[in-house]
């Protein structure tokens, strides 16, 4: 399956999370996600602005493959069903052919594709005007870190619904930092050698 993802971040305190938890989701029960990180030795998937990953969630393990596109970034998606341990190779075998094939237009060989640490968030979600609302708290090699998210299909639309709930609570934009960048950055400060797979 590919699809459009068009989403607003923002990264919160832990006091801005919990008065927001307080005001939109008091009755929304929690969702635990977890994201196994893949990519090769030489890391080509952070070179080429890709993201790849298998989500396990709600008994299911879906690999994502994630690539920058003008209006937001566009998403490819395939079940699967992998060993989830770290340091752990991934053979080509088990990547979704339409994964693949995009894999193959970036030159990355599949024979190299290895999971690298994951991160697991504590996921609420609640409708929202047009939109949905999502508030995460997320847990990643001895981190802990709290984020808004405002998923939409219309761009100016939902930027400017975020941009208003913001400034309602008194919550300063902050620059998006996807998941996969703050588990790439502490990655990168932690590992040496060739030593890339940590416990969370």
């Amino acid at each position: 399956m590919k699809e459009l993802e068009i989403e607003f971040k923002n990264m919160l305190t832990g006091n801005e999370f919990g008065r927001l938890r307080e005001a939109f989701f008091q009755n929304a029960k929690p969702v635990v996600q977890t994201n196994f990180y893949i990519d090769t030795p030489e890391l080509e998937m952070r070179a080429n602005r890709l993201l790849l990953r298998i989500r396990e969630a709600r008994g299911s393990q879906v690999m994502t493959l994630k690539k920058p596109s003008e209006d937001g970034v566009m998403e490819y998606h395939g079940e699967v069903a992998s060993d989830l341990n770290f340091d752990r190779n991934v053979p080509a075998s088990e990547v979704p052919g339409l994964i693949r094939e995009e894999l193959e237009r970036f030159s990355i060989d599949t024979a190299q594709l290895k999971i690298y640490g994951a991160l697991s968030t504590e996921r609420f979600e609640v409708p929202y005007k047009e939109g949905r609302l999502v508030l995460d708290s997320s847990t990643f090699l001895d981190e802990t870190d709290y984020e808004l998210e405002y998923e939409v299909d219309d761009y100016a639309q939902g930027e400017t619904h975020f941009l208003e709930l913001l400034e309602d609570f008194s919550i300063d934009r902050r620059r998006e930092i996807t998941k996969s960048e703050r588990f790439y950055t502490k990655l990168s400060s932690i590992r040496t050698g060739d030593n890339y797979a940590f416990t969370l």
